[in-house]
């Protein structure tokens, strides 16, 4: 494989100076080359020891590529449903089509102790960059998460699981499936194309990557194996998938984020949570073809006094730079003390 450098962290949001905290919500999208935008949530930090969705969505823009950043904006729909006491919001995946509509998911929790139940998806459109936003539409009729959305020739793809969160986030009755949601109308409406033919029991999160040829990929978290994903292939956009097969990482991995970049296949997130006698640090992983994975290296240990199965909710974007580069942008929650968390980023180049 070509080789790649990863940055040393840094402090994106210093959730730190407040005793806030940030977990969920990170969607990131460029709307333009070298225009971002990078949410993160902004919750309280003595609720569940900051681990919760007890706040609001804020985001920063740049305009140079992820090279500085302006202050924070408030994302007025999160904030006002906070504040009417009933539910909160967490953005955590967006996309810009070729028209430059953004379309943004939002997951409604319930925030029971946490996060969850959930409420059915909905979702935001901004034609401006971001300045401005349209109402809410509902994504799906049926409650749960939509972990990740993509954008290929003119088609949104959003992987939805349809799990309340009532019991637990991992599926836990034969109605909790992974659905395919597309849209070719830069997100007017959606429509289901397909459920995904993994057994959802103990399984959660998820991740959508398309290979250069088109073959898309679909990888889920198996709460009961941390060291084995459960990974779908289609070779017809999403219309039929062929059977799950098992996808090893050494140092485990929960959340799975993936991304095609510098011909190569990158994976990160949390090293794990269920055995807490081994480490919970943020690693990455690569890969040729997005099955066999490396030996993976931590990009970041948890400090002492911090609780690391409560962090490192992460995703990632490609970033075009004014000087015609690409580089990988990595944002994830990082503990500081308890489970209360700052929000890092991190450089990938190929």
């Amino acid at each position: 494989m070509k080789p790649y450098t990863v940055s040393d962290s840094i402090l994106f949001v210093n959730h730190h100076r407040y005793r806030r905290s940030g977990h969920l919500g990170h969607a990131l999208v460029e709307y333009a080359p070298g225009r971002l935008l990078a949410f993160y949530s902004d919750c309280a930090g003595s609720r569940h020891n900051g681990h919760n969705g007890f706040g609001w969505m804020n985001y920063k823009r740049s305009l140079d590529g992820g090279g500085t950043w302006g202050e924070p904006e408030t994302l007025e729909y999160s904030k006002e449903l906070f504040l009417d006491g009933e539910v909160s919001v967490s953005c955590e995946k967006a996309v810009c089509t070729n028209r430059g509509t953004i379309v943004l998911s939002c997951l409604i929790n319930e925030y029971a102790p946490a996060w969850e139940p959930w409420r059915a998806p909905t979702y935001l459109r901004s034609f401006d960059g971001g300045f401005s936003w349209t109402p809410p539409r509902v994504l799906s009729e049926q409650p749960g998460r939509v972990y990740d959305m993509r954008y290929r020739d003119g088609v949104i793809y959003a992987l939805h699981f349809a799990n309340d969160g009532r019991k637990s986030f991992c599926g836990n009755a034969p109605e909790h499936q992974y659905k395919l949601l597309v849209s070719a109308d830069d997100g007017e409406t959606f429509t289901e194309r397909s459920t995904l033919p993994f057994d959802t029991m103990g399984r959660g999160y998820g991740s959508l990557c398309f290979r250069p040829d088109g073959t898309l990929l679909a990888y889920i978290y198996n709460s009961r194996d941390e060291y084995t994903m459960d990974v779908c292939v289609s070779h017809d956009l999403g219309m039929t998938w062929n059977a799950p097969v098992p996808s090893y990482v050494g140092k485990r991995i929960r959340n799975p984020q993936t991304a095609y970049y510098g011909g190569r296949y990158f994976l990160h997130g949390r090293s794990g949570c269920v055995d807490r006698t081994k480490p919970m640090n943020f690693v990455l992983y690569t890969s040729d073809d997005g099955i066999l994975w490396d030996n993976g290296v931590f990009i970041r240990e948890t400090p002492a006094g911090a609780h690391g199965g409560a962090a490192y909710y992460s995703n990632n974007l490609i970033v075009h730079t004014p000087d015609g580069r690409e580089r990988l942008l990595i944002q994830a929650s990082d503990a500081y003390e308890a489970a209360r968390t700052d929000i890092r980023h991190w450089w990938v180049d190929a």
